[in-house]
């Protein structure tokens, strides 16, 4: 699976999906979260555009990536955390999680849904991403029986789903 993730992190890869999805209506003008950004690179385009951005992240090692994208964008802020363990002193408009919740190993489909609620404002979106897992989609019925779907769309499109890169789909809720 290597290929899948530096694929999924590359520049044209960012271009593409962001050419494929309009985000642009969930996120200007919001306090955004994104939950496992890696690099930060798939919705750059968008942070200007929002209040607050804020970035999630686990690995440490992405740390020069957000410097630089900070003194590009002085309304985005990092945090080295893991989902589980986050504790933000505010909630958030919107939260992005592409490909995430497969990588929230300890808690179960209940808990990772309780906290993303937690942390989410009446009236704000979640987008979110995920390969069709059992575990995986629990969270997404959660979210069926709670939210409002809003859109929901199939990720890899065009040339993208004729390489097999990965089956994923793309989610987005309002919370009411």
């Amino acid at each position: 699976m290597k290929h899948t993730h530096y694929i999924r992190q590359s520049y044209f890869f960012c271009m593409y999906r962001n050419y494929m999805y309009d985000f642009k209506k969930y996120l200007t003008g919001r306090n955004v979260l994104e939950v496992g950004p890696n690099k930060g690179a798939l919705f750059e385009k968008y942070y200007p555009l929002t209040k607050k951005y804020t970035l999630l992240e686990p690995n440490r090692h992405f740390e020069k990536d957000y410097i630089k994208l900070q003194k590009r964008h002085p309304n985005l802020y990092y945090e080295f955390n893991v989902f589980e363990a986050f504790s933000a002193n505010e909630t958030f408009d919107t939260i992005v999680m592409m490909a995430v919740i497969a990588h929230i190993k300890k808690w179960d489909s209940q808990k990772i849904y309780s906290k993303i609620d937690s942390l989410l404002n009446a009236g704000g979106f979640l987008i979110i991403e995920t390969n069709n897992t059992k575990r995986n989609l629990a969270v997404l019925a959660l979210c069926d029986r709670n939210y409002e779907k809003i859109e929901a769309k199939t990720s890899y499109n065009g040339i993208m789903k004729w390489l097999k890169i990965d089956y994923r789909d793309v989610v987005v809720y309002r919370k009411n």
